[in-house]
């Protein structure tokens, strides 16, 4: 299977990672709205590109490509900044928010791209959330969140 020519050029990466705190925090709307506002700036700014993406109750799955940072530059700050204004968030009063299980991989070609994004649409469904990532609200397919796509 062939994609796109230098569709892999830039660096792609799939990324998870869990809020230690509340259990139901990141499906809230203003919760949600932090970590669109958060990725629709840095996509803004040519800083990342998100491909594709789940949020969980409790977590969240990205696929994002390098623009003008590397993972390296960009996650840390997203994670913590995120967190800060988790925490900071009237609906998360008193939760300390912390990311956990962060977990990274490098897409190298075509067929660990479309492993990965099966992985991150498929998320919910094995939680028990949906039948089918059509039918759950938080993800690329449906986009819910309004992250930039």
């Amino acid at each position: 299977m062939d994609f796109l020519p230098n569709a892999f050029d830039s660096p792609i990466w799939y990324i998870g990672m869990q809020i230690n705190g509340a259990s139901e925090l990141l499906t809230q709307k203003r919760n949600r709205e932090i970590l669109a506002k958060r990725l629709n700036r840095d996509q803004r700014n040519a800083l990342i590109k998100v491909e594709e993406y789940t949020i969980l109750p409790d977590a969240i799955h990205l696929i994002v490509r390098e623009v003008a940072l590397s993972l390296e530059m960009w996650w840390p700050v997203f994670r913590d900044t995120t967190a800060g204004e988790l925490e900071d968030s009237d609906v998360a009063e008193g939760v300390n928010c912390t990311w956990t299980n962060l977990s990274q991989e490098l897409i190298i070609d075509a067929v660990a791209f479309e492993r990965c994004a099966y992985d991150l649409l498929y998320q919910p469904v094995l939680k028990g959330y949906a039948t089918d990532p059509g039918f759950y609200e938080f993800n690329s397919i449906n986009n819910v969140a309004g992250i930039d796509l």
